[in-house]
């Protein structure tokens, strides 16, 4: 299982799930999104390791 950060509407809510679908579905309902597809997913950690994510302009 991976950590995933949800983020929909300047919320944002945590959780675990096998993929990032599966966690858009999770988050999608504890964030209260009309519509799954409407919630960003991150990878936050995976493996028990965490994820950094590094943009470059």
């Amino acid at each position: 299982m991976n950590g995933y950060i949800g983020l929909y509407r300047g919320r944002r809510a945590e959780c675990h799930a096998a993929t990032s679908y599966e966690a858009q579905k999770i988050l999608a309902k504890k964030l209260k999104a009309r519509k799954s597809y409407e919630v960003t997913v991150v990878l936050a950690e995976k493996d028990g390791d965490d994820v950094v994510h590094t943009f470059v302009d």
